[in-house]
């Protein structure tokens, strides 16, 4: 008796109903996706808080915030680009 490859396992066990097999990679990318735009908010409202900051002392915070976002932002939409998540515009 010959085994079937695991796709084509996969496959028949999702024709089941109630059963489904999940796609890791897909849950990786809508993870990825999310954090792009999670970070992506971030920024934003990190260049807001800047934008109305009124107390001197907090001027270095905002700063320091708006940089980390940006950092991040673009760290994760490289790494989304590069896995062919999001696509270049």
């Amino acid at each position: 008796m010959q085994l079937l490859p695991n796709v084509e396992i996969k496959q028949l066990i999702n024709l089941i109903p109630g059963f489904k097999v999940k796609d890791k990679s897909n849950d990786y990318h809508n993870e990825i996706r999310n954090a792009v735009t999670i970070a992506h908010q971030e920024w934003l409202d990190a260049i807001s808080f800047f934008e109305n900051v009124v107390d001197v002392d907090l001027v270095d915070h905002a700063i320091h915030r708006v940089e980390a976002a940006k950092s991040k932002y673009v760290y994760l939409l490289k790494l989304a680009r590069e896995n062919g998540i999001i696509k270049e515009v």
